[in-house]
């Protein structure tokens, strides 16, 4: 299936590599012009370089979830760069810490909180009056938003929010033409990944980086979700190990 996200324009937050660059590059490759965004401004240009020479749309822009007072100004100022507004893809997050509940930092926890909840509410806040109408937004889960895993209370918490988030925001936005979706993209190759195989804190950190998925799975399903032809998933988690979900994203 052709994904057509032409004359579109999205966002996608912590986009620097990864699954956030995976995705910026899929948006592209089906037509957006895309806002790849970084915690400060030219963390993101070989990334807009590796779009604009197949033939893509990009700018490069500071955009730090964690910074709530400027989240609003930030978002208002790229989307006036990118001409408009139709698509915002959260997918800025922090693994830290990993640590058990009886060893929590409070304020580490509070950051990865700001970053993987806050931040994202923040981002979709501003963005709200542009996607008025027409709006998508895809947010980035995980299975432990509904399954505890040893060391990962910050994390499994802020994706557990973060889907009861996905669910409020599509309940509210459906009546002004704003959909939103949760994906949980499997285990991906990442520089996440790599920091959980370091921690050796729970079963997760013991797989090998070679039974990891590919980002640019998960990142054509973020695009098909973007495109408005899943909207039957909207306000849900779907996974990209449902082979129901990817034989539609595939076509």
């Amino acid at each position: 299936m052709t994904i057509d996200l032409a004359g579109r324009t999205a966002i996608v937050t912590g986009a620097r590599h990864g699954l956030g660059a995976a995705t910026a590059i899929a948006l592209a490759g089906a037509g957006a012009r895309v806002a790849v965004c970084g915690r400060r401004a030219g963390d993101c240009a070989a990334v807009v370089q590796a779009i604009e020479e197949a033939g893509g749309r990009a700018l490069d822009a500071a955009l730090d979830v964690a910074d709530l007072a400027n989240v609003k100004s930030r978002v208002a100022e790229i989307a006036d760069r990118l001409g408009g507004l139709d698509v915002v893809v959260n997918n800025a997050a922090t693994i830290e810490p990993m640590a058990p509940v009886a060893a929590l930092d409070a304020e580490k926890f509070d950051l990865a909180m700001r970053v993987n909840v806050s931040g994202a509410a923040a981002v979709v806040t501003a963005a709200w009056p542009r996607l008025a109408g027409h709006g998508r937004i895809v947010n980035l889960l995980s299975g432990a938003a509904v399954r505890p895993l040893h060391g990962w209370a910050a994390y499994c918490s802020g994706k557990a929010a973060l889907l009861m988030l996905t669910r409020a925001i599509d309940a509210e936005g459906k009546a002004e033409g704003i959909r939103c979706f949760g994906i949980a993209p499997g285990l991906v190759d990442t520089a996440m990944q790599a920091s959980i195989r370091a921690a050796g804190i729970n079963e997760v950190s013991s797989i090998p980086q070679e039974k990891l998925s590919d980002p640019k799975v998960a990142a054509k399903a973020i695009a098909w979700l973007a495109s408005g032809a899943g909207d039957d998933y909207a306000g849900a988690m779907v996974d990209v190990r449902d082979t129901d979900f990817m034989a539609k994203v595939n076509g």
